[in-house]
């Protein structure tokens, strides 16, 4: 079912909502739409083709920057909420299958996690969560976990070994033997007043050979030269070589905040999602080195 301009609004609040809630949570939260991430697919490909029509027939130009704007921040918005909810999921998948059977500790810890309720989940979620109960299992057969925790008897209860009768030797008081007197280091034999240091002969010539063999002792360079930042870095993101095909009536407002202007045969590199946005709308084409 195709979304209306109103309920494409009210996925994108609840894309928000969700995301601040599972910040928040360590268990995945439920979803307060049906469907909700094909919801939320309807919603990007309205952004794309809002921003294109916008292109197409105005130019790259303050609303179009807003636009594309708002849709780098939902994309961004939809890459760390699946993080963190798959995050959610895994944790939550290993925890119940490794508690299961483990006695009654576990079982009382069992019953502290929230149980799933899959009606408020995405379907793919719930087949995501299905797959890491047989993944865990694979592990815990391979690995024979059930005989690292429980031992070979398989958990039962055996009986413990009896404790070993206190050494007589331990309980009798002996008088204690004293310790020999530590005897201090004979002094140091006191120089005579009358000795004279024999000053080393030391050419001046032999000093300056020796400096010249440690030159980075000598001199105030820095051993550790600043190391190169590219453009790249210093911007801060990716940028896309493009070759514009048409000139832009409005410049381009760069994340510095200065303009550029493009026009007719121009190479520029520009930030990724601008390049690809007046790639999509005929403005430009890829021009890699």
């Amino acid at each position: 079912m195709r979304l209306g301009k109103n309920q494409l609004q009210a996925v994108e609040k609840a894309l928000f909502e969700v995301a601040r809630k599972q910040k928040s949570s360590a268990g995945p939260v439920e979803l307060p739409l049906p469907d909700f991430w094909a919801s939320v697919g309807q919603l990007t490909a309205s952004l794309e083709a809002e921003l294109s029509e916008t292109v197409q027939s105005e130019g790259m130009t303050a609303k179009a920057q807003l636009q594309t704007r708002r849709l780098g921040n939902v994309r961004t918005l939809v890459t760390d909420l699946t993080r963190i909810r798959l995050n959610a999921f895994t944790q939550h998948a290993v925890l119940v299958n490794l508690m299961k059977g483990g006695g009654a500790e576990a079982a009382a810890a069992l019953q502290h996690l929230s149980v799933i309720d899959w009606e408020r989940h995405d379907p793919t979620e719930r087949a995501y969560y299905q797959s890491l109960g047989h993944l865990v299992d694979k592990y815990k057969h391979d690995v024979a976990w059930k005989e690292l925790v429980n031992g070979s008897n398989g958990g039962t209860n055996s009986a413990s070994p009896p404790a070993p009768s206190p050494d007589a030797s331990l309980t009798e008081f002996t008088e204690p033997t004293p310790e020999p007197e530590l005897q201090s280091p004979p002094p140091a034999p006191m120089t005579e007043p009358n000795e004279t240091w024999d000053d080393p002969e030391f050419d001046e010539e032999d000093r300056i050979r020796a400096m010249d063999g440690f030159p980075d002792r000598a001199t105030g360079a820095d051993p550790h030269p600043p190391e190169e930042i590219s453009v790249s870095d210093t911007i801060g993101g990716d940028l896309m070589r493009i070759r514009i095909l048409q000139d832009l009536s409005d410049p381009i407002i760069a994340e510095d905040g200065s303009e550029i202007t493009l026009v007719e045969g121009d190479v520029e590199s520009c930030p990724s999602l601008i390049a690809e946005t007046l790639i999509a709308a005929g403005l430009a084409v890829a021009a890699p080195l």
